[in-house]
């Protein structure tokens, strides 16, 4: 059996200008993961889900991908995903094979089903490309996990940046800038999947973070993530924000700034000014809020930003805001039980999550049932 395992994902910084084409963020990937095992099929293939009680079946007819389409709705980031490797697949002349894409997810709450924000969506999309690359043998790249993940996305949406995807397919902490998703979705009517993978995307940066001995295993920052109990719906307010005018020019480049500013503290080991950087970056959010009239640090995350000031972390809102989760950033080795006890003081609940240096991964296992709950 095929497994591939993608982990979910946490904004750090720059989420509202990443949206636009070719500003930064930096996004860390989470010890949660999506998993999908793939399972050999003789006549047809299927999609399912322990989310749902529903399956999708589909079949080739020679060079036709048919898809019964009765819960499309549902299955429709996988459906994108099946769609674009085997795109792929077809103009690499290799031979097509039936096979079940099995989905479980550990990045919500175990006991609820509650959402947290960690970006399912992203990492279902990303672990399925996955899956199906190995099941082809394709050994493709993170980049290329990464493009084809997003080539599958814009069939679904154009609204997401696509930073989700790349901490899923890279793992660790990454610097993202978006493509242009409308010139995206004009070239995968026009060009072949192939050539998508190696030509220049407008607008695309896509680089893992390292330190100056290599990968960041051991990284010069701790971060604590807390969720507010209050999910949040990304697309609508991501949606709304950019319906009402562009981000300001001065904003973005504001914002830009402090990225690289984190970036370079990061990968040096320099972090004296990180807490400046987090606080400016926190005070751009707000502006932004009070140019649209919407809300993005809500009380909840009020509370946990100054909670965790009140104990030495530095901190802010995680993602689109409006509810989910926020973070906390300290040098290395920093005690973080006066940080959960802040928290919880402030009723935030301190969710067990670390950074994760593993990305998209896929590997062979004897068969077994799904498991809902990822252990990793």
């Amino acid at each position: 059996m095929i497994v591939s395992e993608a982990p979910g994902k946490l904004y750090v910084l720059g989420e509202y200008a990443v949206v636009e084409p070719g500003h930064r963020a930096v996004l860390i990937a989470v010890d949660r993961h999506v998993r999908v095992e793939v399972l050999p099929a003789p006549r047809e293939g299927a999609l399912r889900s322990t989310a749902s009680s529903s399956s999708l079946v589909w079949r080739h007819r020679g060079d036709v991908l048919e898809i019964d389409d009765d819960v499309a709705g549902f299955f429709r980031y996988l459906i994108a995903a099946l769609q674009t490797v085997e795109a792929l697949r077809r103009e690499r002349g290799i031979e097509p094979q039936h096979y079940e894409l099995h989905v479980s997810s550990g990045l919500d709450d175990a006991t609820t089903g509650a959402k947290f924000g960690l970006g399912s969506s992203g990492a279902v999309t990303a672990a399925a490309v996955g899956a199906i690359g190995r099941v082809y043998e394709m050994d493709l790249t993170p980049e290329q996990l990464y493009r084809l993940a997003m080539i599958a996305t814009v069939q679904v949406t154009r609204t997401t940046s696509g930073g989700d995807l790349a901490a899923s397919c890279l793992g660790g902490w990454v610097s993202y800038s978006s493509p242009d998703r409308d010139w995206l979705a004009a070239a995968s009517t026009e060009r072949g999947v192939e050539e998508l993978l190696s030509i220049p995307w407008p607008g695309l940066s896509l680089q893992r973070l390292d330190g100056p001995d290599g990968p960041l295993d051991d990284s010069p920052l701790d971060v604590r993530v807390g969720w507010t109990g209050e999910p949040a719906d990304t697309p609508e307010l991501v949606g709304k924000m950019r319906q009402k005018a562009p981000i300001p020019a001065e904003l973005l480049a504001r914002s830009d700034s402090r990225v690289e500013a984190f970036s370079k503290a990061l990968t040096t080991g320099n972090v004296s000014d990180i807490g400046t950087i987090v606080a400016e970056a926190r005070a751009i959010l707000g502006e932004l809020a009070e140019q649209r009239g919407t809300v993005i640090e809500t009380q909840e995350l009020t509370a946990l930003v100054e909670a965790a000031l009140s104990v030495g972390w530095w901190a802010k809102s995680s993602g689109s805001g409006g509810g989910d989760c926020g973070m906390a950033i300290a040098p290395a080795g920093t005690p973080s039980t006066s940080l959960d006890r802040a928290w919880e003081r402030a009723h935030i609940r301190p969710l067990d999550l670390r950074v994760s240096s593993r990305g998209l991964t896929t590997y062979t296992e004897n068969a077994r049932s799904t498991n809902p709950r990822d252990a990793a």
